[in-house]
């Protein structure tokens, strides 16, 4: 066979390596566009991701039909497809404000992104999944030899795209310079796609041969290939979404386990990790991961670390098998097909279907007993003692493979002690527990609100909205100064404790985006019922503020509180300049106060709220509350804004734990928002 010429194999590397870096630079930048329309939810990842291994199993199902083609149809039907690509990338950057087209969101929150990923970057997404391994396939019949150094190196670029983008890319180009950019960049490569497309025609008459010499993979092979590479992506969704939904849906908690979930696969497929001790490792790490979700946490950077390590090791040791199951050069396109299959497979099973069978997240807990399972059953001979037999072995095995599925069980059991009613959608769990004196709302790990049994201390404002927390204090404040009659916002309902200051007159509305906690807040809790001027707007609170404007509610708020936090995460669009602009169009008056619920375990946000109220003319406050005064009390920090400084000489001010931070160096805007400046998570060293 006829090799191909050394400048045909740079361009064939540069395409592999262009490809594989905008494949993966694309996926944060959407993520982080789609994530202010559902909320700042951590499904919308998730959900991202299905597309994004979707979209690459059509791709290789492409390449492994056209392969079956003649050379002249191959190379006809491959440059309609990088044309209509190039023009599709074109059209949408002029005449479209982005890279997605956004259109009125509504029904069933994943199927919108899933829409909106489709019209927007559908097209140039399935280029980019087509080419690669199509490239990857000339290379292989032209030079005879296998070429999954190219598949390497395609990782590798990835990697570099995903590890660029939160510390070059997301801190110093805005985001509507981060779409301009990559829409120039594929255009570039639609180029060199043409180019390589043309510079390989000669050897490409060697496929069709090729390919008739090369030996069908038997069924067992084929399932094997999905299940291991189903195995690793079901574990990349469960580590993201357990450490986004502790602290902040945002690219960097995004891109850490998807780097460690492609480094697998550099190492796997560079002919490296075969070493003994791997399955050894996997099984550490699963213990080590199941000790901390038995344990709580608090211990968030150990967590972290134990998440990632076990993600590495099981990734680690699926693809190194699959590198040893590979097939021939003329089963390449086989081989790509059904790792792609497995890898949406785990995505689907982890992002869509674990949603629908499990009450709470348990997906995470499964993944890593399957993974402690896995790490069991692939432990050599010799780890085991020498006066064991095979079968001896084999029953061993299995004994501490029923003992760690066994201990997944034990964990649902130990969580499912208390009475409660747990729920579950796209954006997050939801329990409610019922106590032997109050029922309380669960958000994940964190509590969300509760409320006492006894008709005595019902009405009592508990947790985090005691009358000695910011909060409570603002709403005090606006009773004093404005008389009866108050108007005040909730950005976020959760228990409907704010209701508990509602006296005759008073009108609280509360934006919630998840119509399932209006219906807890009201089924369970007894704060709305108690306010007769409660209402409750379902959808994003800052869409809904900004759509208000110029309407005919022409009466702004007297108190406007933000506290539409789930979990610990923090949706970062609602701390933004543009956003806090929206909030002070929505204010009654100069004394009007806009309240900040800041209390986190993870992140200090009191420096980067200074710094905005800074931007946009406010003064501010941080107030922070032990609980300890109140009855049902918990530790808060609420950071209270206003326009008047006066306001904070009032007397309900004084005598509070409060202080003024230093601001962070720049504030977070629409285009601009980073969590490093404001990550607050001590190390194990």
């Amino acid at each position: 066979m006829r090799p191909l010429p050394v400048s045909s194999y740079i361009l064939s590397a540069v395409t592999v390596f262009l490809g594989a870096f905008l494949i993966f630079a694309i996926q944060p930048i959407a993520g982080k566009q789609l994530l202010p329309y559902f909320g700042g939810s951590s499904s919308v990842w998730a959900t991202s991701l299905l597309f994004f291994t979707s979209t690459l199993f059509l791709g290789y199902l492409y390449v492994y039909v056209i392969t079956k083609f003649s050379p002249l149809m191959q190379r006809t039907v491959h440059l309609c497809l990088i044309a209509s690509a190039g023009f599709f990338v074109l059209a949408l950057s002029i005449f479209s404000d982005g890279l997605l087209v956004l259109p009125n969101i509504e029904g069933e929150p994943f199927l919108s992104v899933l829409m909106v990923l489709a019209l927007s970057i559908g097209i140039p997404y399935f280029l980019l999944s087509t080419t690669a391994p199509l490239i990857q396939y000339w290379y292989g019949v032209s030079k005879g030899k296998e070429p999954y150094s190219l598949y390497a190196l395609s990782n590798a670029a990835s990697l570099l795209a995903l590890l660029s983008y939160p510390f070059v890319i997301e801190p110093f180009i805005q985001l509507r310079l981060q779409r301009g950019a990559w829409a120039a960049l594929f255009l570039v490569y639609a180029a060199v796609c043409v180019a390589g497309v043309f510079s390989i025609a000669s050897v490409r008459r060697q496929a069709v041969v090729f390919r008739k010499n090369a030996r069908a993979p038997g069924f067992r092979v084929i399932v094997l290939w999905i299940l291991l590479a189903a195995l690793p992506s079901f574990l990349l969704v469960t580590t993201t979404t357990e450490i986004t939904q502790r602290i902040a849906a945002v690219p960097l908690l995004w891109i850490v386990p998807l780097a460690i979930y492609l480094i697998t696969f550099i190492i796997a497929f560079g002919a490296r990790g075969r070493s003994i001790f791997t399955p050894l490792l996997l099984l550490v790490s699963s213990c080590v991961a199941w000790w901390f979700l038995s344990a709580g946490y608090d211990k968030v950077a150990q967590q972290i670390l134990s998440y990632l390590a076990l993600l590495f090791f099981c990734g680690l040791l699926c693809h190194v098998f699959l590198y040893r199951m590979r097939p021939k050069v003329g089963s390449l396109p086989l081989f790509y097909l059904f790792l792609s299959l497995g890898g949406a497979v785990g995505v689907l099973a982890a992002g869509i279907i674990a949603p629908l069978v499990f009450r709470d997240f348990w997906e995470f807990p499964l993944s890593v007993a399957i993974s402690c399972a896995l790490a069991i059953c692939m432990l050599p001979v010799s780890f085991f003692p020498r006066i064991l037999d095979m079968r001896s072995i084999l029953i061993t095995k299995l004994v501490l493979v029923f003992f760690a599925m066994s201990a997944f069980f034990l964990l649902i059991l130990k969580n499912e002690g208390m009475p409660s009613i747990a729920t579950r959608n796209f954006y997050g769990n939801a329990r409610v527990v019922f106590g032997p004196n109050a029922v309380s709302l669960m958000h994940g790990t964190t509590l969300h609100g509760m409320q006492f049994a006894g008709k005595a201390n019902a009405q009592l404002p508990t947790t985090y909205y005691t009358p000695g927390s910011g909060i409570g204090r603002a709403l005090i404040y606006a009773r004093d100064n404005h008389g009866k009659g108050i108007n005040v916002g909730v950005v976020g309902l959760g228990t409907g404790t704010i209701a508990a200051y509602c006296a005759p007159g008073d009108r609280y509305v509360f934006y919630e985006i998840d119509s399932r906690i209006e219906q807890i807040a009201r089924s369970y809790f007894s704060y709305l019922s108690g306010c007769e001027g409660s209402e409750v707007k379902i959808g994003d609170g800052r869409i809904l503020l900004e759509s208000e404007q110029g309407s005919v509610m022409k009466e702004g708020y007297d108190v406007l509180a933000v506290d539409a936090f789930s979990d610990d995460t923090i949706p970062t669009h609602l701390l933004t300049v543009e956003a806090f602009e929206a909030y002070a169009e929505r204010l009654r008056s100069l004394k009007s106060l806009l309240v900040i619920h800041l209390s986190n375990r993870y992140l200090n946000l009191a420096p980067l709220v200074f710094r905005v109220a800074a931007e946009i003319g406010f003064n501010a406050m941080l107030v922070q509350d032990g609980g300890g005064s109140s009855l049902g009390g918990t530790p808060s920090a609420w950071m209270v804004l206003s326009k008047d400084a006066a306001v904070f000489q009032s007397t309900i001010f004084a005598n509070t734990n409060s202080s003024f931070p230093d601001p962070i160096a720049r504030a977070w805007t629409d285009d601009y928002s980073s969590l490093i400046p404001v990550l607050d998570i001590s190390m194990p060293w």
